[in-house]
């Protein structure tokens, strides 16, 4: 048993005793369980407007989505500007509905709909 300090609800520290069953040198086995949502995925779709600036939307894509690269942010930008709109990318309804929002919030025209 080692005695340590951990803070209490008031955040003071205070003696604890705490009791461990790992042996020395030994890391305790941890079970992690894994779920599979059963959630359609959701695309969520760029729309063209003809008043934003093509480095906006660019820069818009990069700092809603996460890990969005330059080239791709372009290609998405210039398949909007050509066709009317542009799959942004495809996820749970819960993080599309985040997306649009944060696109819509820069001045964007955004929507997500079942893929």
């Amino acid at each position: 048993m080692d005695k340590i300090l951990a803070p209490n609800v008031l955040g003071e520290r205070r003696p604890s005793i705490v009791s461990s069953t790992v042996k020395p040198g030994k890391a305790p086995k941890e079970t992690t369980e894994r779920r599979v949502t059963q959630e359609p995925p959701y695309k969520v779709i760029l729309h063209n407007d003809d008043f934003t600036p093509m480095e906006h939307v660019v820069e818009v894509l990069r700092k809603v989505i996460p890990r969005m690269s330059v080239r791709r942010a372009v290609d998405i930008m210039l398949e909007a500007h050509t066709k009317g709109k542009a799959v942004v990318t495809k996820t749970h309804k819960e993080l599309a509905e985040l997306y649009q929002e944060g696109l819509n919030n820069e001045g964007l025209i955004s929507s997500i709909e079942p893929d």
